[in-house]
């Protein structure tokens, strides 16, 4: 039987290689070697799929908060080092709001208050227009 890290990794594969607009229950499945209808074992849909990536990179995330002087810098520092994740996890109107239902987004959001939107508004302007 697949299992649900099995899942994830192939998600990020199927992510990293084709992008967001790629990514199927589909894909995810034939990379990860099984039947579409096994990833429903742990899963409902691909937007629960991207909800357990992001629950991955949040121990990261957190911890270059926690770490820094300035914990708005590093959240920063850490999303234009990972635009492709930002694009997915914040900015996605498919996803973010499985993204945002998290416990590990309520901490964020509890860390940063209100500063998260405006900092993501900001992030969105610098990675965006980055080329």
């Amino acid at each position: 039987m697949i299992k649900k890290e099995n899942i994830l990794i192939s998600a990020r594969k199927v992510l990293t290689e084709q992008g967001i607009d790629k990514l199927s229950l589909r894909k995810i499945a034939a990379e990860a070697g099984c039947a579409a209808p096994s990833i429903y074992y742990y899963f409902k849909n691909k937007q629960e799929i991207v909800a357990g990536l992001w629950e991955e990179i949040v121990p990261s995330l957190e911890s270059s908060i926690m770490d820094a002087e300035d914990k708005y810098r590093a959240y920063g520092q850490f999303w234009l080092a990972r635009p492709n994740d930002f694009r997915l996890f914040i900015t996605n109107a498919d996803y973010f709001p499985f993204v945002a239902k998290t416990e590990a987004y309520s901490s964020l959001r509890s860390q940063l208050a209100d500063n998260l939107h405006r900092l993501n508004g900001q992030l969105m302007e610098q990675i965006y227009t980055q080329d």
